[in-house]
């Protein structure tokens, strides 16, 4: 049976989790093309003959779609889990970070120990209790329902950066463009995670001046900023 039928996530196993965990950070700092399992292989420290039982073994379930010779990539009941699992991780990285104050690095460590035994009523309450943070330690977007039904990890306050006023400054959340435009906006340091600032906007409305991570300036056409979604900061 698989897994997407019925999601039955009690029995799946904390590598599994894992794995289903690692394509998506992959594919959230990728290009949004498949994720070679040379790659998969490499940011789970392991050999690449165990990542091909593993690809294969979640592709019998139903969570990956797997391409040989071309890479992996979730499906949307892979997706799902993994919305959980990430949802559990970056807010225990929340918590620990500015509630117990360690370390980013000794957060994640627990964080990554803390995701897989985290039931789901429990991360509402870390969630509720932190004030529905919209991002991690590390600027990744946190999923704001571990169900997973939010497609696009919007938490309360996000909006398209075309909504932005001059003098504004935001946090990227995510960006739903295509490749080329996501490589444009990678190019300038423009991706999850990254804060930048308004400083004039077109006439008509139809660009936006935004100044960049690095202090560089872009411009940005009204509708490449529609798919790019942000939260407003006071920094």
């Amino acid at each position: 049976m698989h897994y997407h039928n019925a999601v039955d996530e009690a029995k799946m196993s904390e590598s599994e989790e894992m794995y289903l965990n690692t394509i998506a950070r992959l594919d959230e700092d990728g290009d949004g093309g498949r994720i070679p399992l040379s790659a998969l292989a490499q940011a789970l420290g392991v050999q690449p003959v165990s990542v091909n039982q593993m690809v294969r073994k979640l592709a019998d379930a139903g969570l990956v779609d797997y391409a040989p010779y071309k890479g992996v990539r979730l499906t949307a009941a892979g997706e799902t889990v993994a919305a959980k699992v990430l949802r559990a991780r970056r807010l225990w990285q929340v918590f620990l970070t500015e509630r117990l104050q360690l370390s980013p690095g000794d957060a994640n460590t627990l964080a990554c120990r803390f995701e897989h035994v985290t039931p789901d009523h429990v991360v509402d309450r870390l969630d509720g209790y932190l004030d529905e943070p919209a991002l991690s330690p590390f600027g990744k977007p946190i999923p704001r329902h571990a169900d997973g039904a939010d497609a696009g990890y919007d938490a309360p306050g996000c909006a398209p950066l075309a909504s932005a006023l001059i003098g504004e400054t935001a946090d990227v959340v995510r960006i739903d463009a295509d490749e080329p435009a996501r490589g444009f906006l990678r190019a300038h340091g423009l991706q999850a995670g990254a804060r930048v600032r308004v400083i004039a906007i077109g006439d008509d409305g139809s660009l936006l001046l935004v100044v960049t991570p690095a202090g560089g300036m872009v411009q940005i056409e009204s509708d490449l900023a529609q798919v790019i979604t942000v939260i407003a900061t006071k920094a």
